[in-house]
Order: structure tokens, then C-alpha cells, then sequence
């Protein structure tokens, strides 16, 4: 996949490391010489030192050609202002960084694909850790729809020695993927649930604190 990304800061770096690992071809764009020269000899992509908000600095990075642009510069205006270009240019999704909440619904009512703000998920992310006690971890999928969390079966709990296929039938949750002794194990009805265990379980955003007294 060809991905243009915008902004080489903590986001930009860390996400561009990733796909660079999964063999995406990159381009990496960025305001900063500094920046520029540093990431050259870091990640396997081409790198621009230019401003995304111009045609020009787009098109030597062959805008027309890509799949997906992202911008995440530290501006959330460069963000927009460069990700329509993008879209006027044929690419089918983009990606971009706010840094208020507050401008989220603008921005996607404006055509932007996907709109992020790191600083709302993470205190989403906090926020539901403080009321939902006993999760370890947990991911919000969809439009919000559903949530994927991680629990450790508690020693009374009711699903405790119980097998899969044994519980109450409830097309709310799913279990998807069951950690004994530190091996994943992808479950089935025979699947043992014992004290301890950790669990994925996939759950509709409504039946979330049902799923988390079930399992605790």
C-alpha cells in the first residue's frame, strides 16, 4: 500500500516505523530539515522536507498515486488544509490529527475519512479504566459500537471452571481468545475457563459492565 504521511513528530515517527515494518511504501513529509535528515537513515521510505500544505511539495511525493494520506503535524489546520488537497488529488482515504475535540464533527463533515484526536482517546481510554474496575486492558471498535477487553477470571467468578459451551447462551459477548500460562489459545465450546485465565472478550458498548461482573 502507497501512504503519504504529514508530520514526522512522536505520532508521525512511531506510526511510520510501524508500516515500514509491514513493507507499506512511504512517504514522509516534514516542515523541519532537522527532522528530515535525522529519519532518512531511521525508516526504509522517501523523505521530503517541504510544506504539505503546497501543491508542489504533494506532488513530488506523487500524491496521485496513493492510497491513504495522514496528516498529523502538531497544527490541526495544516492537518485539514493538506488532507482536502489530498482528496482533490483522487485519494480515496484520509486520515487526520485534530488536537481540539472539539473540531472532530467539522472536520469529517468536511470529507476527511477519519478524524483522530490522541488526547480524546487517551482520556477516553483513562476515563473508562477508572469506571470499569477489574479490566486490564481494553479497545473501542467500529463507531464505538463494541468494545474488545481484557479480564483475568476471577476465583468466584461464575464463569470460573466452567467450559465455554456451558454458559448461559448470550449473543452480546464473545470470547475470543483465552491466555493460559501465558499461551493464547483460541477457544472453543471445550475451552476450560479457570481462575486466573486471562481473557479477551469481545462485548456490545452496552453489555460491557455485565461482561466485567460476569468474568470477575
Amino acid at each position: 500500500m502507497y501512504i503519504v504521511i504529514a508530520g514526522i513528530g512522536r505520532v508521525g515517527y512511531t506510526l511510520a516505523k510501524s508500516l515500514a515494518e509491514k513493507n507499506h511504501d512511504l512517504v514522509l513529509i516534514d516542515i523541519s530539515k532537522e527532522v528530515c535528515e535525522e529519519v532518512v537513515s531511521e525508516i526504509d521510505a522517501l523523505v521530503i522536507n517541504g510544506d504539505c500544505t503546497r501543491v508542489k511539495t504533494l506532488e513530488s511525493a506523487d500524491i496521485e498515486s496513493a492510497d491513504i494520506y495522514i496528516a498529523v503535524t502538531g497544527q490541526q489546520e495544516i492537518n485539514l488544509m493538506s488532507a482536502l488537497l489530498a482528496k482533490n488529488y483522487g485519494v480515496s482515504k484520509t486520515i487526520v490529527r485534530v488536537r481540539d475535540p472539539e473540531y472532530k464533527e467539522v472536520f469529517e463533515n468536511l470529507n476527511i475519512d477519519v478524524v483522530v484526536s490522541p488526547e480524546l482517546v487517551a482520556a477516553n481510554y483513562i476515563e473508562k479504566l477508572i469506571d470499569l474496575p477489574g479490566i486490564v486492558d481494553l479497545a473501542v471498535i467500529g463507531r464505538g459500537d463494541a468494545e474488545i477487553l481484557e479480564l483475568i477470571i476471577g476465583e468466584n467468578s461464575k464463569v470460573a471452571n466452567k467450559c465455554i459451551r456451558d454458559l448461559e447462551k448470550n449473543r452480546d459477548y464473545l470470547i475470543i481468545a483465552v491466555y493460559e500460562d501465558n499461551e493464547l489459545k483460541i477457544p472453543d465450546g471445550n475451552t476450560m475457563l479457570k481462575p486466573k485465565n486471562r481473557v479477551i472478550v469481545l462485548a456490545k458498548k452496552d453489555s460491557v459492565d455485565y461482561v466485567r461482573r460476569l468474568f470477575l
